[in-house]
């Protein structure tokens, strides 16, 4: 089993480019800003074999960070449900999308969609799937496109065909979706 982190920074309006400026030395590092969604955020995931690991290089990156240009950090840590990919080249954007379960709906949540991952990961790449461990049950994937048109084609075909979305709203409480365009040092871009 293996582990991740998300670090999702606000920062102030204007000041992205001084953020993005200031982390171009993470390294094995994802890196994204949000293009359409919740507009001057970066997206940070760091993975680690453990949870101890994970916890230990934190502090690192936490003070990597330019705290003059953000408005509020957020981490929330994961075991990671599918294998994540290796870093690399996938595609010009991702869709990040994470779900709240109801208090007992994480377990039918999780079990309904990995048993749909293998057909849907037939029409495109997943770069990994999460089960948050601290905080509110969420869920959440992350998968690369080369472009917004390749994603709409592989949603409508995924739907058409009955394959995607896995039958999981009994599960859910919210739904978010942001599309994310790598930075140029991150390790999944």
């Amino acid at each position: 089993m293996s582990y991740a982190e998300t670090v999702f920074l606000d920062v102030q309006v204007g000041h992205v480019p001084q953020v993005v400026s200031a982390l171009s030395g993470l390294e094995g590092v994802g890196a994204w800003v949000t293009e359409i969604g919740r507009l001057n955020r970066i997206t940070l995931l760091r993975t680690a074999e453990t949870y101890a690991e994970l916890l230990e290089g934190r502090p690192e990156v936490l003070a990597s960070l330019p705290h003059e240009h953000l408005v509020r950090v957020d981490v929330t840590s994961w075991r990671v449900v599918t294998p994540v990919a290796e870093p690399g080249i996938y595609g010009g954007v991702y869709e990040w999308r994470c779900y709240e379960a109801t208090p007992d709906g994480m377990a039918g949540l999780e079990e309904r969609f990995l048993a749909a991952v293998p057909e849907r990961t037939g029409l495109s790449p997943l770069t990994c799937t999460l089960v948050s461990i601290e905080g509110t049950p969420r869920f959440a994937h992350l998968w690369p496109y080369v472009d917004l048109n390749q994603r709409a084609e592989v949603r409508s075909a995924a739907v058409a065909t009955g394959i995607w979305p896995p039958k999981v709203a009994s599960f859910l409480t919210r739904m978010e979706n942001e599309i994310l365009v790598p930075l140029p040092g991150s390790a999944w871009r």
